[in-house]
């Protein structure tokens, strides 16, 4: 795929393909390394010009004519990733998710026995230096470029799905975007792309408004969002005074028994029927859920809002336990991009198009790593569970750097077994 992407080099002239130009910077990602410059310092050491190559496809004999195999410099892929138009990669990206949902990877995650859970959350991905007129947004005195990301559960792991970048929509006004405008984008391009699927749709209280809401429900879809008093004063208030008039919709459990010191114990009450669409014509009807969790002495206060049909005793506490309280996962992963070493919020580049580029190449490495470490490593390797991803991450560049890829007829296979 990487080798299909449109190419406006003159061909002669080319050393490195589009596969070994993506490669070199997936390894960037998947590395550490944290910035071009780590990278263009260690690209040609040891033998990761030879797993690079052998990451790209290039034949154990395609050498070229000096007979020295080099990984090419950062500054000559920027220059090819600013030509690059970045719907380009996001396919790519699309595509890789679409092959796991063939793959039937993710049939165990269904809740409800039907959806899948999407987590959208907006977040920094590059704090742009002085003289970054193109893209991004104002905030005081500095610019960001801003993105809404799009994230798939999979046995509790985010795998990054698609991503709504926020820009300036008019440079001459300053009109600027926001993260609401880009859910309203985001929601249809998802559905595009995976049309018979069925989601629930799952953020913190910014979007819990009525125009996301309406969106979801045109699509077909369900969601659950952090209710907050804040967001929708008139809905909280409504939502509470039903709660308090109807206690029969309470219930409380605890997770552990009452003798063992890390107990748990939860009071969930409920409102249904609360009219929740934009036109205020009953449309659109929502159920307000608010638990009490109370662990170690401390209580901590917790509400959502969802429009998943027939909620009753017997399966609130499914819904919270499978969409409410799941949807920190997507914060763990723009944790981890930040400030683990993959680079995220670090300035890659000015060129709006590449930086775009670079981070759709970013969710791509984040999707193979978690594939490789959660889905294999861990199996497979008792000490994958105690180290941490980052030294794991460096061991294995270091690996790389050692004795490059494998070897030229080593194949990957599966064995199924069938009852």
């Amino acid at each position: 795929m990487f080798n299909q992407l449109p190419d406006l080099r003159k061909a002669e002239r080319c050393r490195y393909t589009p596969a070994e130009f993506a490669w070199t910077l997936l390894l960037m990602f998947l590395g550490r390394m944290g910035s071009r410059n780590q990278m263009d310092a260690q690209r040609n050491s040891g033998a990761l010009p030879e797993a690079v190559a052998w990451f790209a496809g290039r034949a154990h004999d395609d050498i070229p004519a000096d007979g020295q195999r080099r990984v090419s410099c950062s500054d000559n892929i920027v220059r090819f990733l600013k030509t690059l138009p970045p719907r380009c990669l996001e396919e790519i990206q699309l595509a890789i998710a679409k092959g796991l949902f063939e793959s039937r990877l993710f049939d165990g995650s269904r809740v409800f026995g039907n959806y899948q859970r999407i987590i959208i959350d907006g977040s920094v991905r590059e704090k742009c230096r002085k003289g970054f007129e193109e893209g991004g947004k104002a905030n005081g005195g500095g610019r960001y470029r801003y993105v809404l990301q799009a994230s798939l559960l999979l046995c509790g792991h985010p795998i990054p799905l698609m991503q709504e970048h926020i820009d300036v929509d008019d440079p001459v006004s300053e009109k600027e975007d926001c993260e609401i405008n880009a859910a309203r984008r985001l929601l249809p391009r998802l559905k595009a792309a995976f049309p018979r699927m069925s989601f629930i749709v799952l953020g913190d209280s910014l979007y819990a408004c009525r125009p996301v809401a309406a969106v979801c429900s045109r699509l077909g879809w369900r969601f659950c969002f952090t209710f907050k008093e804040g967001r929708t004063p008139a809905v909280w208030q409504e939502a509470m005074a039903l709660m308090d008039a109807a206690p029969e919709n309470a219930l409380s459990y605890r997770d552990k028994p009452d003798a063992d010191p890390d107990c748990r114990r939860s009071r969930l009450r409920r409102a249904q029927d609360i009219d929740f669409s934009e036109k205020e014509d009953g449309s659109l009807v929502v159920t307000a859920i608010e638990q009490r969790e109370t662990h170690k002495g401390v209580e901590t206060r917790y509400a959502w809002i969802s429009d998943v049909p027939r909620i009753n005793c017997g399966n609130v506490t499914l819904l919270v336990d499978a969409t409410g309280r799941e949807r920190h996962p997507i914060e763990d992963m723009l944790n981890t991009l930040k400030n683990n070493g993959i680079g995220m919020e670090h300035v890659f580049c000015a060129n709006a198009t590449a930086s775009k580029d670079l981070y759709s190449l970013m969710q791509i490495a984040f999707m193979l790593w978690t594939l490789f470490h959660h889905g294999l490593l861990r199996r497979i390797c008792a000490w994958a569970g105690t180290w941490s991803q980052v030294a794991i991450a460096k061991s294995l560049l270091e690996g790389l750097r050692l004795f490059g890829g494998a070897d030229p007829g080593f194949k990957v296979g599966q064995l199924r077994f069938v009852t």
